[in-house]
Order: structure tokens, then C-alpha cells, then sequence
């Protein structure tokens, strides 16, 4: 089971890297207008974006979802998928954490603690 699942997310590499690129950029851009449309000040409209970057768990349901439907038909689509998602929810969740501490940082929500 394990290989299996290991095997879905090395095998769809290239789209994983699709994926996370075109949400990233969807999310940034989409928050970028919706924020501009409302006349929100500018650390707002910078930085609301890389606050939106975590995965979150409706993916992964729309994606069991999503594969439930292909198994039957498409079973290398449902595999693709099962793995493109499963990647990209763990790299955003490593990544995207990050980036999104900084959108808040930066937007001055909340302050850089320093390590001591």
C-alpha cells in the first residue's frame, strides 16, 4: 500500500510542480484583484495572497471524490491525480506554512519574534 502510494506521488512528478504553481499563482492573483476591487490598503493586496498558500483538507476530499469516479474508467488518471494531490498537499503544507507566516508578517498582522 505504501509503495503504491509512494509509486502515484514520484510518478506524477511534473504535474505536482504544475499543480502547486498554477494554485500559487491562482490564489496570489485572485486575492490580489478581490482585494484591489474592495480598495484594501496595499500590504493587503501584496501579501493577502501568500496567506492563502496552505493546503487544505477539501482538496484532498474533492480528490477521493475525483478518483471514486475514474477507478472505473480512467484507473491511470485516477492515479495520476491521487498522486499530483497528495504531493502537493505535502510540499504546501512544508513550503506554504512559511510563506504564508511571512504574508502576515509582512502585512503586519503579527510580529517577527526573535529566536533567542
Amino acid at each position: 500500500m505504501i509503495t503504491v502510494f509512494l509509486y502515484g506521488i514520484l510518478g506524477a512528478g511534473l504535474y505536482t510542480f504544475i499543480y502547486i504553481g498554477a494554485r500559487a499563482a491562482g490564489k496570489y492573483c485572485g486575492a490580489r484583484a478581490g482585494a484591489t476591487l474592495m480598495k484594501m490598503p496595499e500590504t493587503v493586496r501584496k501579501n493577502l495572497g501568500l496567506t492563502l498558500l496552505p493546503h487544505s483538507g477539501v482538496s484532498l476530499v474533492f480528490t477521493g471524490i475525483v478518483c471514486n469516479v475514474l477507478e472505473s474508467t480512467r484507473p491511470d488518471l485516477a492515479s495520476i491525480v491521487k498522486g499530483t494531490i497528495a504531493a502537493a498537499a505535502v510540499i504546501n503544507e512544508i513550503i506554504a506554512v512559511f510563506a504564508a507566516k511571512r504574508g502576515f508578517e509582512l502585512a503586519g498582522e503579527i510580529s517577527s519574534v526573535p529566536e533567542s
